[in-house]
């Protein structure tokens, strides 16, 4: 028998080419897939495990089991986070997706000056939240801040009794924060805006369709993705509010600004709970993954993606 019947099949030009792409298609996501793999994978079964143990950080953790979960549903402090966080969402989320649509449709137009305001509203979100949150600490000091006194010099009005009120301080940060994300959101907006071909609103006009018409029939429908996207990272941040609320009220006063964020926080880093701190932090990312399914699967439904047809 000869050796070019034994001899291996050589492997083919196109065989080779294919490894090596596949290769460096690797060599390309490494980077990320270590970030996600040390920053996130690891820290999430970490805290899942820590979550069984009774740990204060200083002594060798004593394992509990679900003792941990079994405590958390019966503090009263808990649920308060909870309910705090969920009257942030109900204050911040519709009142800044809605402004920032607008403000997306308005940007939208040819008119002058939309690259200074485009440009202007977003600075507000680069901006570090500490640095927004002692800022805006100091223009509502009801003694010396700004606010109050122009309202007293010019309204002979005194800010103090509003600052002193309950509702006030999860108000203002729902608020400040709307002030700080509509920018992001904007320009999260206009780019969906943007996806939207001309030529479906030139139909429309020539339908005689007005712009309420096309706004309700055209543009909410085909933004459906992109409001998905937005409502869905507005939920995700809106639980995992901290730094704005640790720099102006310190979850106070009294428990009006104890978020759920800020609620872990303290049982970690102030009573060195850590076990009790990673089990509210497992139960906020099951939550947040039964709030993102069901928000997925509700815009789901007649969703268009595709405009080329």
């Amino acid at each position: 028998m000869s050796d070019t019947a034994t001899a291996p099949p050589r492997r083919s030009y196109f065989s080779r080419r294919k490894t090596h792409q596949a290769v460096a298609g690797f060599l390309f996501i490494l980077p990320a897939m270590t970030g996600f793999i040390v920053f996130l994978f690891i820290p999430t079964v970490a805290a899942f495990l820590i979550s069984l143990f009774e740990w204060n950080v200083s002594t060798p953790p004593v394992f509990r089991g679900v003792e941990n979960y079994t405590t958390l549903f019966r503090d009263k402090l808990y649920w308060n986070a909870i309910w705090v966080t969920l009257q942030y969402i109900v204050y911040h989320i519709p009142a800044s997706l809605i402004l920032a649509f607008f403000m997306a449709v308005a940007m939208k137009q040819k008119i002058k000056g939309t690259s200074f305001f485009r440009t202007a509203f977003i600075v507000p979100w680069i901006t570090t939240p500490v640095i927004i949150s002692f800022i805006w600490k100091w223009l509502l000091d009801p003694n010396f801040g700004v606010i109050n006194y122009f309202t007293r010099t010019f309204l002979r009005f005194n800010i103090a009794p509003i600052v002193a009120a309950n509702w006030f301080p999860m108000v203002s940060i729902a608020v400040i924060n709307m002030w700080v994300f509509c920018g992001y959101h904007m320009l999260v907006f206009t780019a969906g805006l943007g996806n939207i071909p001309e030529t479906i609103y030139e139909a429309a006009t020539i339908d005689n369709a007005n712009a309420a018409q096309q706004m309700w029939r055209i543009t909410l429908p085909l933004m459906r993705p992109t409001i998905m996207f937005a409502l869905i990272t507005s939920v995700i941040g809106s639980f995992q509010i901290f730094d704005l609320i640790f720099g102006m009220y310190q979850g106070g006063p009294g428990d009006l600004t104890r978020v759920y964020y800020f609620y872990i926080y303290q049982n970690a880093f102030a009573f060195y709970k850590m076990g009790y701190a990673c089990a509210m932090a497992v139960i906020l990312f099951v939550i947040l993954v039964v709030c993102t399914v069901i928000q997925y699967l509700g815009f789901q439904r007649n969703m268009i993606t595709d405009f080329s047809s």
